[in-house]
């Protein structure tokens, strides 16, 4: 449910209240400069663009783009059926675009903040989970197969592995184990 949503070319374009409040607790909690924080959300906003330009290419266009404290979700709408082929396009356009945009930014002022969002958000969203560009085009590529129950649960313990070796080494990211139950959850749900 959106905070504020305007009907704009047929697609709805909404806020939610998490959108807000996620933006300030990160403010809050985070040692963050406004131009760090700025620079994330302009990569998450250059990410979804991606998908946004590759659906109008394909004659797609959205029910709806809400921003909420996940992100930004753009929901397809049901009535216009597209092929696999055109989706896992669509699916990874979000992922070149954040590439592209850090090959540019490299380009002109070298390796900096933005440039480092941007490499990781494009390999983050590439992840084999459900939630993520990634788990949808394996799901995609798989569908039917065992194989994609087993590369997902392999990324699960991967990365349950990775927590437990920062824990060891004493370098405890909470922002990581968050991430982590996030994913777990999404996959449980989803």
């Amino acid at each position: 449910m959106s905070l504020f949503s305007v009907k704009f070319k047929d697609i709805i374009w909404g806020v939610s209240f998490s959108f807000f409040a996620v933006t300030a607790m990160i403010f809050l909690c985070t040692d963050a400069s406004e131009k760090n924080i700025f620079a994330a959300l302009v990569g998450c906003f250059l990410h979804e663009c991606g998908h946004l330009v590759f659906m109008f290419m394909f004659d797609t266009r959205p029910e709806e783009v809400i921003l909420y404290g996940g992100g930004i979700r753009i929901t397809p709408r049901k009535d216009k059926l597209i092929s696999n082929n055109c989706e896992m396009i669509i699916l990874l356009a979000g992922c070149i675009f954040n590439f592209v945009g850090a090959g540019i930014w490299f380009a002109l002022r070298g390796l900096d903040f933005f440039c480092e969002v941007n490499l990781m958000l494009g390999i983050f969203n590439l992840l084999p989970f459900k939630y993520f560009d990634g788990g949808r085009v394996l799901e995609n590529l798989l569908t039917g197969s065992r194989s994609y129950d087993y590369v997902r649960a392999f990324f699960i313990l991967l990365s349950a592995a990775a927590i437990i070796l920062m824990n060891l080494n004493g370098s405890v990211s909470i922002s990581f184990m968050l991430t982590f139950c996030f994913v777990v959850f999404s996959e449980i749900i989803c």
